[in-house]
């Protein structure tokens, strides 16, 4: 478990190598994926990160891997210094808001059989990377959805 609430989010994780999720964890200990991630991509709860504050979510490896934390403090320092990372911190807010409306346009706007439709055309490798009941979390649905969206698909 890299980050877990109320502890406040430190860092900016680059995954080198492995799987890492990020998940919110109800009343009833329902874990539901916000994001999925792996080789070459970064991984925060930013929010608590640029407010540190304390963190909503969990931040957790699925498999062994490399990771290379970006530490808050001295990614501050950074920015203040450097205009080469302050330009990559605002590449990497980019990057964040982009994905984040497209998550909520998605979650909002498609249906299941949909997102499942796009994850399958834009993230083909995530059905190697991750087990179904991550697949199906992410996707915002039961495994049991995902089996019979599945089901029904390769019946056609």
């Amino acid at each position: 478990m890299l980050l877990s609430p109320p502890n406040v989010c430190s860092f900016i994780a680059f995954i080198k190598s492995g799987s890492v999720r990020s998940f919110f964890m109800d009343d009833q200990l329902e874990e539901t994926n916000l994001l999925l991630r792996s080789e070459n991509e970064f991984i925060t709860d930013y929010e608590s990160f640029i407010g540190q504050t304390s963190a909503n979510l969990h931040i957790q490896g699925i498999d062994k891997g490399e990771i290379i934390f970006l530490d808050y403090h001295g990614l501050q320092k950074l920015y203040e210094t450097s205009f080469y990372w302050n330009k990559f911190g605002r590449i990497i807010s980019e990057q964040i808001f982009l994905n984040s409306k497209r998550r909520t346009e998605q979650m909002l706007f498609m249906t299941p059989k949909e997102r499942y439709l796009l994850l399958m055309e834009t993230q083909p490798d995530f059905f190697q990377k991750y087990a179904l009941k991550h697949i199906a979390s992410y996707l915002g649905i039961k495994p049991q959805s995902l089996s019979r969206i599945r089901k029904q698909l390769s019946s056609h």
